[in-house]
């Protein structure tokens, strides 16, 4: 069998295409003002998620650093009265496993999985919406309040076997619900929680990568305009070889861990150019990070 990989070669302005730019090289001023001018109006910016500029604080109901402790994980987020015992310990990750569960929890990174031994029975009717709420109040009870839920999204998630080279029909495997997080409506990039759920409705999973916020510390603002942050999504594009196309733009918030082990947020645009489809492949949207000069 033969693999074929498909590589997209980037086309990236020389330097002298832009004025003030000196690249030793004598180039005729209309063929500058030509290039800036395609340039310019090369990408076509959808700036509608920019409409509404941030300008809450950080939420006084945060997830606490606490939530991460054995006991509260084990009551709160596992649900149960089962001893643990401690199989693994490296720096500040744990291991720990009790007759039916597994917990594996870093709090350190703000992470956390949760496993059910057991599996799930056979498959039964369920109501989306029921394992939705299910699943938000086990995050809830764990300690995540409303204040840092963002969007929310219900899958299913199925398996096929193959025999013989005969796939069989594909069996629902797990409920996933996906719970992003988010600050005053903005999404918090890398931050989300995603509780799996039996056929049978039975909690089997959850995947957390949550770590607790700062108190103080963010850069939540910016004083740039839409055109001005527009502007900077063009010259990110530029850099990265772009040239024309498509653009969506997007509040983000970037953590970064600080010395006292808690995240702060900074405020970012995301800059997305649609996926390219070709006749044998499908590339991902790009996303490019543009800076706005967030404040405080």
């Amino acid at each position: 069998m033969k693999t074929h990989l498909l590589i997209r070669f980037l086309t990236i302005l020389p330097l002298a295409a832009a004025p003030g730019c000196d690249s030793g090289a004598l180039i005729e001023p209309a063929a500058i003002t030509t290039q800036v001018a395609s340039a310019t109006t090369g990408f076509i910016f959808d700036s509608t998620g920019l409409a509404t500029p941030p300008t809450g604080a950080i939420p006084t109901t945060l997830l606490p650093r606490t939530a991460f402790d054995d006991a509260v994980l084990q009551r709160s987020l596992v649900g149960t009265t089962e001893p643990f015992t401690q199989m693994e310990e490296l720096g500040a990750r744990r291991d720990l496993e009790s007759q039916t569960w597994k917990l594996e929890r870093d709090p350190s990174e703000g992470q956390v999985l949760v496993l059910n031994k057991l599996g799930s029975g056979p498959e039964t009717p369920q109501e989306p919406a029921v394992l939705q709420r299910t699943a938000i109040a086990r995050l809830q009870r764990w300690g995540i309040p409303t204040s840092e839920l963002g969007p929310v999204r219900q899958v299913k998630s199925f398996i096929q076997s193959e025999e013989n080279s005969v796939l069989e029909a594909p069996v629902l495997h797990r409920h996933k619900t996906f719970v992003m997080r988010a600050i005053n409506g903005i999404r918090v990039e890398g931050h989300r929680a995603v509780v799996s759920q039996g056929a049978d409705g039975s909690f089997q999973r959850a995947l957390i990568s949550w770590p607790p916020l700062a108190r103080a510390g963010h850069l939540l603002r910016t004083r740039l305009t839409t055109a001005q942050i527009e502007q900077r999504a063009r010259e990110a594009l530029w850099a990265e070889g772009e040239t024309a196309g498509a653009v969506h733009l997007s509040w983000k918030y970037v953590p970064t861990q600080l010395s006292t082990g808690e995240w702060a947020l900074t405020l970012q645009v995301n800059a997305v150019m649609p996926s390219v489809t070709g006749t044998t492949s499908t590339e991902e949207p790009r996303v490019i990070d543009v800076d706005v000069s967030a404040v405080p």
